[in-house]
């Protein structure tokens, strides 16, 4: 018998997979100096976690500071207002070269995590006449063996299931170079901000980061200055000993000349630059007719989900210009509600709802984001009646099931679900079985999501009245080690409704939300329809004029 709780016990764990979360921020911010040395500052911060108490992962960054400074780090711990606490480091390295011992220093716990010590480099130099490239290939990848906690050595499923909370790491590296320097991602080089790149990973394992360098070659540049010189010191000579021969009259004609082609040239730069620029056409915001003056688009996370869980999606809807980050609602426990609006100039902000008790029952959660929509709509200035939804794993049931509500005074336009244990979660089920032994959390919310829960039937009894006319985009996980969400709950709609698209990737649950395909798809079906080319659009004003 004890044989057996034991192995359920560790079966637990597989169910305790759902509460991952991106709890771990990550942060390398190098400067390279002109002498080539090299300013590093790094951040690692954590939030309290439900994983990270079953794992006993809990930092002591008291400890970690002293062993920065015990590396020549410049260390101090800190605090945020949302929650989330950890280290700062600061170091500067004479060489470049130097940030190789940052290896080393890995062995000694987290305050040495800069690098992990299996990075692999290979660089290569292409000599040019007037630039040197470098280019260099990378990799960066996360995983509990190299985190080297003291005392704490997980194995089989229990070192699975915290080798995966720490690759929820949201990972940022920015560098900054000198500016006669050129830097590039690998992507392309922004002209703009040239002497500094960044990557964002997000936690994904095995990543491939490119640096290129564009380094002028002082030989070539000192070559260029000579014979420009010379040109220059002709042209002077040139212009001294005959420019007095020139008559009045001719010299005139010259002058008179240079301003034309100066007046006709700047004219036509200016009529024709948009035909002659490369670039493809800019677009812009075409608003849809409907009755409100903006669309918000609702955005709920899942069980053990934060305000952070659509960060990434709004950055990269926000940086397209295609939305607006409209603000969030915070729910509290009691279901008080409490929104920051933010003003739209797109007419599609998105709007994060928060849930404070993120494993409250569905009841509660439909009943919160019913209040949440409500209060928005009270301190929103601008008007509107089409709204849009978007959840994630449990926040796709809560969208689903406000969508059922006959009495919601919106028509809702569009519904993506990212994952979504529409028909119930089987781990769920396996929680529920697993009570008897202790390893249950009691959450109410792991209890509804069962197969065949009270609110699982009730849920499933509600979709034969599913409003055909509301468009649907499902998105399934079946990628990692944990396929938590079968792909026939995820796309449980499908029974329902002709107007709806699905589509799976071989993503896990945990970071399906956070993929930039995905991003490509659920921004097409939300926003494409309202953007045109701005050249057409002038085309078809002057048309209809």
């Amino acid at each position: 018998m004890i044989r057996m709780r034991k192995k359920l016990i560790v079966l637990s764990f597989v169910l305790m997979a759902m509460v991952l979360g991106g709890c771990i921020r990550i942060q390398y911010d190098a400067t390279v100096h002109t002498d080539q040395s090299v300013t590093l500052k790094t951040t690692y911060a954590a939030k309290e976690h439900p994983v990270a108490r079953l794992l006993n992962l809990n930092p002591d960054w008291k400890t970690y500071v002293k062993q920065a400074e015990q590396n020549g780090y410049a260390a101090e711990t800190f605090q945020t207002d949302d929650d989330y606490e950890g280290i700062k480091m600061e170091k500067k390295f004479a060489k470049f070269e130097d940030l190789a011992t940052i290896k080393d220093e890995w062995k000694t716990g987290i305050g040495g995590i800069l690098i992990p010590p299996d990075t692999t480099y290979e660089v290569k130099t292409e000599k040019g006449f007037w630039f040197n490239t470098y280019r260099l290939d990378t990799n960066i990848d996360l995983s509990i063996d190299r985190l080297n906690i003291k005392g704490y050595q997980p194995t089989g499923q229990v070192k699975k299931l915290a080798d995966r909370y720490i690759r929820q790491a949201d990972i940022e590296i920015n560098l900054h170079g000198p500016e006669v320097i050129g830097l590039q991602n690998g992507e392309k080089i922004d002209w703009a901000n040239h002497n500094n790149v960044s990557w964002k990973l997000y936690g994904t394992k095995a990543n491939q980061l490119q640096l290129i360098a564009y380094v002028p070659n002082p030989t070539g540049w000192i070559i260029t200055g000579v014979v420009l010189l010379i040109g220059l010191g002709l042209l002077i000579f040139w212009i001294v000993h005959h420019v007095r021969k020139l008559r009045r009259k001719q010299f005139k004609t010259i002058g008179l000349s240079l301003v034309i082609c100066l007046i006709v040239g700047g004219a036509a730069w200016l009529i024709f630059a948009d035909e002659t620029s490369s670039a493809p056409p800019p677009t812009k915001q075409i608003v849809t007719k409907q009755v409100g003056e903006i669309t918000p688009t609702f955005m709920v996370h899942g069980l053990f989900g934060t305000e952070r869980t659509f960060l990434p999606m709004i950055k990269n809807f926000t940086d397209k210009k295609l939305a607006d980050d409209g603000g969030r609602c915070d729910v509290s426990r009691n279901g008080k509600v409490a929104c920051s609006v933010n003003p739209s100039t797109t007419g599609y902000p998105l709007v994060r709802i928060v849930f404070e008790d993120d494993e409250a029952s569905l009841v509660n959660q439909q009943k919160w984001l019913n209040a949440a929509i409500e209060q928005y709509d009270r301190q929103q200035q601008a008007t509107f009646t089409d709204i849009q939804l978007v959840g994630h794993s449990m926040g796709g049931v809560d969208v689903v099931a406000y969508t059922l509500k006959e009495d919601i005074p919106y028509n809702v336009r569009k519904l993506v679900t990212l994952d979504a244990p529409i028909s119930g979660s089987d781990y769920a089920t396996l929680g529920l079985t697993l009570a008897p032994f202790g390893t249950n959390t009691n959450s109410p919310a792991i209890q509804d999501l069962a197969e065949n829960s009270a609110a699982m039937k009730n849920l499933k009894d509600r979709l034969e009245t599913w409003p055909r006319d509301v468009l649907v985009y499902s998105f399934g996980a079946k990628g990692g080690d944990f396929n938590l969400i079968p792909l026939k709950s995820s796309f449980a709609l499908e029974a329902y409704t002709d107007n709806i698209e699905t589509k799976s990737y071989k993503y896990d649950h945990f970071t399906i939300h956070r993929r930039e395909k995905v991003f490509r798809e659920v921004s097409n079906f939300l926003f494409k329809e309202n953007l045109i080319p701005e050249k057409e659009n002038l085309d078809t004003e002057e048309e209809s004029s």
